[in-house]
């Protein structure tokens, strides 16, 4: 069996508060290697929550699979959520909690 071209991770990005995601909301993902190294990241529109993610990387960038993390931000007009650790990649898949930052 021959090695796939890339490495594809996904997962989704939610938070917990009872609140609408307001419109124009931007969802921001990156996948992270154990160095900390950004491997992949992508930015897209957030029509709500939980709000899917796809990204792809080459795999001779990725030494171990297994220590691939994500760290994800949901910026809105109304606040910022991010993640306060970042969250551990399992089996190619993450579903990252946000939690509101206070940034004033």
């Amino acid at each position: 069996m021959t090695e796939p071209l890339l490495l594809t991770v996904s997962g989704t990005v939610t938070f917990l508060e009872r609140i609408a995601v307001p419109p124009g909301a931007i969802v921001t993902v990156r996948l992270v290697a154990e160095d900390g190294d950004v491997l992949a990241a992508s930015a897209f529109e957030a029509p709500g929550v939980p709000t899917a993610f796809s990204l792809v990387v080459d795999p001779a960038l990725v030494t171990d699979p297994s220590s691939l993390q994500i760290w994800a931000t949901l910026t809105s007009s109304v606040g910022v959520w991010g993640t306060l650790e970042l969250a551990p990649v399992v089996e190619g898949t993450a579903d990252v909690i946000v939690r509101r930052i206070d940034v004033s």
